[in-house]
């Protein structure tokens, strides 16, 4: 799968990176008509528990989301 960023997005999955160490990313699969740029979601290696960071590159907690190797 794809996953399309933004550039804020890529420099909030970057910094995410830089304090929590190797990431898994996910993104919700869009509908055709929808726009490319979506909520992307970041979990640290080797945890069930992420990260939201939306188009405008706002970072929030996700709660469980699925897990990292």
């Amino acid at each position: 799968m794809t996953i399309h960023l933004t550039p804020v997005q890529a420099a909030a999955v970057a910094e995410l990176a830089e304090r929590e160490g190797d990431l898994t990313l996910h993104q919700v699969e869009r509908a055709s008509h929808e726009p490319a740029a979506r909520d992307v979601y970041a979990t640290p290696s080797g945890t069930a528990t992420g990260y939201r960071i939306a188009p405008d590159g706002a970072l929030s907690p996700a709660g469980k989301s699925l897990p990292a190797d």
